[in-house]
Order: C-alpha cells, then sequence, then structure tokens
C-alpha cells in the first residue's frame, strides 16, 4: 500500500527489477473494468502482488502472506468522508486475522509506531545506510528574523544563491511550501472584507490562469466552488484595493521566475497535473534532468527519488509548526524530513536550507542537529504529561446538518447523554467546529478522552454505536482522529 497513487509506478519498477515480478496496480484511476479483473483474479488466487492505494485492502485475498505499508505515517490513509477509517490500523488487523506478515515502512515513523516498538508489540528494523550510500543532506536555518528581504518576496538571500550554483552545476534545486494556488486569502485594504466561500466556513483561495492573464479565480478547497476573480469591492465598492495575504506555491513560481528568468521551473501541485499522464510527463522530465528548479507542495514529499536534486528550500514551516494540532511537532518533523530526504540521493551530497522565524523551536533544532531519538523522547514526553495520544484514546463526535440550531440542540443534548452515563471519563465541547460550515452543512464537535481501559473502551463504543439521532443531523464517529477541523 502507498499513500499516493503516483508512487505506484516507482514500485512497480523496483519490484520488477528485484524479483522479476510484474504486479498488478489498482487504485481508483485503474478504469472499472480492470479493477474487476484484478478483483477475479486475487479472488482466485492468480495474483501474486498488488501495488495500490487504500482500497487495494479491501480485495478478497484468499492467502495473504505478507502487507506492506510504505509511508505508514502518512495521513493519507485516513479516509475522513464517508466510512471513517485509518487503513494503517485496518491493514494491521487484517494482518492478524489472516495470519500473515506486516511491515509498516517510514523513514518517520508515527508516535503510535515508535510508541509500540518501545512497548515491543512490533520488532524495529532500522535502515543504517542511506538508499546507494549517498550522505545525509548539509542542513542549514535562515532566521528570517535577521533577513532583508523585500515586501511580499519569500526567497532568502542565501537560498538564491544556493539555487545559483546549482543550476551551474547542473544539478536540480527544489522549493516546497505546503500552500496550494497563488494566495490563501484576498482581503481590502479599505474595509478589511475577505472573500469566503458561500457553501463553506473558509476563504477562497487565489489562484492563477496562467492561459489568461486576466481570469484569476478564486477556489474553494472544500467543496471546489470557483469563481472569476475581480478586483472589486461589493461590501465597500473600492476597486483595485484586494490584497493577497502570504504565498502559495504560483507565488513562489513567479518570484522564482523573476529571479531565474532562464531556469526551466517546474510547478508541481494538485491543482496543476490533474492527469495521471500530466502527473508522468512531468516525473520523467525530473528524471531526466530536463528540469533545474522544481516548486511544489506536499506531494513532491511523499517517496519519490530525484538523482539529480541537491539543493531543497523549505518555505512557511512556521505555519505548520504553530498549529493548533496536538500533533503539530510530530505532523512538522515527519514533512521536514521528509522534504529533506529527497536532496542528494546520488553522488553529490545534498543541502537543505530552512527559512523560519523559529530557529531554535526543538523541532528544528533536532533536525539540523540529527538527534531523531531526542526529538521522539521530547515528543512521547510531552504526550505522557499532558495525557494525549498513545497515552490515551481521542474519540471525535461530528454532528452535522442543514440548521445550526438544530445541529446546537442536539450536540448539547449528546454532549449532556454522555457525561451522565460516563463520569470517569473526559468531555469537551460541543464547540462549532473550526470549519464551522463545509458543503453547506453546519459542522458541530465533541471530543472525548478516554484512559486506555478495556472494560471502559467496550462500554462507550456499545454506547455510541447505538445513539438514537434525529433525521435533521448526521453523527459522524472518529476514533483515534488525525485532524481536528
Amino acid at each position: 500500500l502507498v499513500p499516493e497513487k503516483i508512487l505506484t509506478k516507482q514500485w512497480i519498477k523496483e519490484i520488477s527489477k528485484d524479483f522479476d515480478l510484474s504486479p498488478e496496480i489498482f487504485h481508483s484511476s485503474i478504469p472499472q473494468k480492470k479493477r474487476n479483473e484484478i478483483w477475479l483474479d486475487v479472488l482466485n488466487k492468480q495474483s501474486q502482488l498488488i501495488i495500490g492505494t487504500r482500497s487495494a485492502l479491501f480485495l478478497p485475498f484468499q492467502n495473504l502472506g505478507l502487507i506492506v505499508i510504505d509511508e505508514e505515517h502518512d495521513a493519507s490513509f485516513k479516509q475522513d468522508e464517508g466510512t471513517i477509517i485509518n487503513v494503517r490500523d485496518l491493514g494491521i488487523v487484517r494482518a492478524k486475522y489472516s495470519n500473515s506478515q506486516i511491515i509498516l515502512s517510514s523513514a518517520t515513523p508515527s508516535i503510535e509506531t515508535i510508541f509500540n516498538c518501545e512497548k515491543k508489540k512490533y520488532l524495529k528494523i532500522s535502515l543504517k545506510k542511506r538508499v546507494k550510500k549517498s550522505l545525509l543532506p548539509r542542513i542549514k536555518t535562515i532566521d528570517l528574523k535577521l533577513e532583508n528581504k523585500k515586501e511580499n518576496f519569500w526567497i532568502s538571500a542565501e537560498l538564491k544563491e544556493e539555487i545559483s550554483k546549482t543550476i551551474k552545476e547542473k544539478k536540480q534545486s527544489l522549493i516546497f511550501l505546503n500552500k496550494r494556488g497563488y494566495a490563501p486569502l484576498v482581503i481590502c485594504k479599505s474595509c478589511g472584507f475577505s472573500k469566503v466561500c458561500s457553501n463553506c466556513d473558509f476563504p477562497l483561495v487565489l489562484h492563477k490562469n496562467y492561459a489568461c492573464e486576466n481570469s484569476n479565480f478564486l477556489v474553494c478547497h472544500y467543496c471546489n466552488y470557483k469563481e472569476i476573480f475581480e478586483n472589486f469591492c461589493k461590501k465597500c465598492n473600492s476597486k483595485d484595493k484586494f490584497l493577497t495575504i502570504g504565498p502559495g506555491v504560483e507565488k513562489i513560481y513567479e518570484e522564482v521566475k523573476e529571479i531565474f528568468p532562464n531556469a526551466k521551473i517546474c510547478l508541481l501541485s494538485s491543482d496543476i497535473a490533474k492527469k495521471e499522464n500530466d502527473w508522468s510527463n512531468t516525473l520523467n522530465s525530473i528524471v531526466e534532468n530536463s528540469v533545474d528548479i522544481i516548486i511544489g507542495t506536499q506531494i513532491i514529499s511523499k517517496g519519490h527519488h530525484f538523482p539529480f536534486l541537491k539543493t531543497v528550500g523549505i518555505l512557511n514551516i512556521d505555519n505548520l509548526l504553530n498549529s493548533f494540532d496536538m500533533r503539530a511537532s510530530e505532523k512538522a518533523y515527519q514533512t521536514i524530513t521528509q522534504v529533506a530526504g529527497r536532496a542528494g540521493r546520488e553522488g553529490t551530497q545534498g543541502k537543505v536550507i530552512i527559512q523560519t522565524f523559529q530557529p531554535d523551536h526543538p523541532v528544528i533544532k533536532s533536525i539540523k542537529d540529527r538527534k531523531k531519538d531526542e526529538f521522539l523522547e521530547w515528543e512521547l514526553n510531552q504526550r505522557k504529561i499532558n495525557c494525549h495520544p498513545p497515552f490515551s484514546n481521542l474519540i471525535s463526535l461530528i454532528i452535522v446538518g442543514k440548521n445550526e440550531r438544530t445541529v446546537q440542540s442536539n450536540s448539547s443534548d449528546l454532549s449532556d447523554l454522555i457525561k451522565k452515563k460516563f463520569k470517569d471519563i473526559d468531555v469537551f465541547g460541543p464547540a462549532p467546529a473550526l470549519l464551522r460550515k463545509i458543503r453547506g452543512n453546519y459542522r458541530w464537535r465533541i471530543l472525548i478522552k478516554i484512559s486506555k481501559n478495556f472494560l471502559t473502551q467496550k462500554n462507550l463504543k456499545e454506547f455510541l454505536v447505538n445513539i438514537p439521532t434525529k433525521k435533521e443531523v448526521n453523527l459522524k464517529i472518529d476514533v483515534d482522529p488525525i485532524n481536528f477541523f
């Protein structure tokens, strides 16, 4: 299992070369007819190996011998829409009942997996050497408090210099920013009005239309609502007063193009390359060294092997470090380490430049000083002090409906019922979700924290699956939530 379908082809090449096998690929973009054929082949024990995304775990294996979950820490294995499941955890259950082996593979394992290794539930096997015995990249932090940059420009002087050197050496550079679009927010400087999706309680993100300069557009990244961007404020009737707040990868693309006009630049995000062929062509051009500078979002951090990549620049990581999420430090550590791991994988030692306002943050320091074990110990200690997972379990109840009063009333009734029934567990809320409205539905949340006591867990489970709800609302139960929106 891989977290993204674009990674399946890399695995096919490796497996074919190492084991002389021709695995089947199974994911949502495979034609339905082909998926039916694979399903029947698996049922009839005619397929030896499947490589796929979450859905591949549900194939009707008869004699399953091994499950490998690559990048096991990745949030893509958690399905938040429809039936809420974590395929990594389900894979462990399936391995148990199939009496098969399972490998959870990652350079940055989840805290839960590390905890299970410490408790001797899992056997930990560490790879002591990097791929092709290449050296780990040098890591440098840039303190943005001391940086004298032009307003609305985001690339530091040292990163510019390093990219220039890399281009002269005929090697590649990667600039990572986990923000799609051109700007995450547009706001009127006359009255403070910002463009927000009418269906969702979320700002519209400005995207550039590079095919037609005068038709930039605003997009909601939750319901895909789209409208043409007009630089006119309907609230105060001001024209040309909208400011863009913060950068997205498209803004960085423009900045890089201005700094390096002769460089071959590639922009990679889910908005740019929507078809599988687009991804394949772009990845091939990178592997063949036909690109000088790669600019991309989270999607480029996952398992790719770019043989000519030497320099990596990581921008705006403070946004992730300072998230309200209890897993913020863990996610930031994983993201930085995974992105940094793309540099210098063949031959030349790579260099990673992290731009931050917090160079002394424990996450940044542990990565720079290569003190992985020290970070994990610190993070586990923080979780233990606050009785957060893996030292407890969290259950998120999301109450959803078209009428907010009904949603609020049902949430309050449900919270009171749980508090009355279970005196020994912590119940937080109800409260409006951070994303209060998505696709026209209002959302309220209750968060339950429960100690790892089998009897209490059993009683709570029986209670939750039998909760009566009104027709006007929908209740979603998310055990071990990964996000808290």
